[in-house]
């Protein structure tokens, strides 16, 4: 079964209060540098478009994140990080069976990945970036589920952090509605949280997967109780 195909949630809070660690971002925060005119008005044409994607918040999150692990990454890597799963909304792309195929298998990953890279940077260039933009983003958009390079690295450090910020109720309910097993859903968040390369993402990530198990498991027990009634 996909991983896509529910629709976007109502946007979240994020920060403030309630965040887990000092450096946990506003929603759609950017570093106090510059930032050239053309990425501002690229970056809000990228909100449009995954405005109605069912995992809107993740890929707003891993923008957010990937300027919290590299305050001063490249605007390229920005773009990718708010896009790298974007296969996922045109139809054709890759499906898993998440019930049976491991969460790392290089076969679905590969195909999701690479195509990513290839729908990004057309999209881009529809949408007015440079030729040099649009193919800057494409190998981190590869490397973001196993990282690689610097780039790949920081890429699969914002995803991961993301992920595990976002969507522990979407992994349980992939479970509760019988998607595939508990356990198997569970591996998942270990696995976001497990795989990630680079140093400072890695301890941020853990954090975040600490908290995104126990909510999964609260979220489970909470299904598993009203089916019980």
């Amino acid at each position: 079964m996909s991983e896509s195909g529910a629709q976007a949630p109502p946007a979240r809070d994020y920060a403030g209060p309630g965040a887990l660690i000092p450096q946990e971002p506003a929603w759609r925060a950017l570093p106090e540098r510059e930032f050239s005119a053309s990425f501002l008005a690229l970056r809000e044409h990228i909100y449009d478009w995954i405005e109605d994607y069912y995992d809107r918040d993740h890929l707003t999150r891993a923008g957010d994140w990937i300027l919290v692990v590299a305050p001063d990454a490249p605007e390229h890597l920005v773009i990718a990080a708010l896009l790298h799963d974007m296969e996922r909304k045109v139809p054709g792309g890759p499906v898993l069976d998440m019930a049976t195929v491991p969460w790392d298998d290089p076969t679905y990953n590969d195909a999701h990945t690479g195509r990513s890279a290839v729908i990004v940077p057309e999209w881009l260039r529809e949408h007015g970036a440079s030729e040099e933009l649009a193919a800057a983003v494409a190998q981190p958009i590869r490397e973001h589920e196993f990282g690689g390079s610097p780039e790949g690295d920081l890429m699969q450090a914002a995803d991961s952090i993301s992920f595990l910020e976002t969507n522990d109720a979407l992994v349980a309910g992939w479970a509760t509605r019988g998607m595939c097993s508990v356990g198997k859903a569970r591996e998942k968040l270990l696995w976001m949280g497990d795989r990630v390369r680079h140093p400072g993402g890695r301890k941020i990530a853990l954090n975040y997967q600490r908290r995104s198990l126990e909510s999964f498991e609260n979220l489970v027990e909470r299904r598993s109780e009203d089916d019980r009634r």
